[in-house]
């Protein structure tokens, strides 16, 4: 079973594991059948550490894992909406709110579902995603092309990807999509690829 379904059947083995992010400590309950358990990933910390935010911005983590991009971010913008397929991921992220204390800062959600299936309910200024290589190119095309529809005008979508894991091809097909791309970082390894919803007319 993947970190991408549903309900991973490994047997629990939750542990706590710690970050500096943006400045800030940070503590972290982690368990099996999730993505990365062992240390906050990589590339994840790379487009943390990219992003360019503003405090009056609704923000959509999709893909949210156990929570470290929400969390990360959550005092530096106006709401957070993290969600995950994985029910375990859900479950974990709702605790690293309260054990991060970052239920203080207003409007953080934790949603369980299907990349946009539950998150619908409004615009966002910022998409982030650190998208599920090993779920395929489809689910990553969706997860840009759903986006689109659901970003502000000038909203942003940020991914961060391998750059040996196809980083070209999305990069071109996020250009593609949204008519531009913007490479923010190269670093090790990853890049991290940022695309404007442009207002038209």
């Amino acid at each position: 079973m993947h970190y991408f379904s549903e309900k991973p059947e490994s047997a629990h083995k939750e542990i706590t594991i710690e970050g500096i992010l943006r400045n800030k400590k940070l503590t972290f309950k982690t368990d099996t059948g999730i993505f990365s358990p062992k240390k906050i990933d990589k590339g994840t910390k790379i487009l943390v550490e990219a992003l360019k935010l503003n405090k009056n911005y609704d923000v959509l983590d999709i893909g949210c894992g156990y929570g470290v991009v929400g969390i990360a971010i959550a005092d530096e913008v106006n709401s957070i909406t993290m969600t995950d397929i994985n029910k375990r991921a859900v479950r974990l992220a709702k605790e690293n709110i309260k054990l991060n204390d970052t239920s203080k800062d207003k409007n953080i959600r934790v949603v369980q579902g299907d990349l946009y299936e539950n998150v619908k309910d409004k615009n966002y200024d910022m998409i982030i995603s650190n998208p599920p290589i090993k779920a395929g190119k489809e689910t990553i095309h969706r997860i840009i092309k759903e986006g689109k529809e659901l970003l502000k005008d000038n909203g942003s979508i940020w991914l961060v990807i391998q750059t040996k894991h196809g980083a070209k091809s999305l990069t071109k097909f996020m250009e593609e999509v949204f008519g531009n791309v913007e490479v923010v970082t190269i670093k090790g390894g990853y890049r991290v690829l940022m695309s404007k919803n442009d207002k038209k007319g």
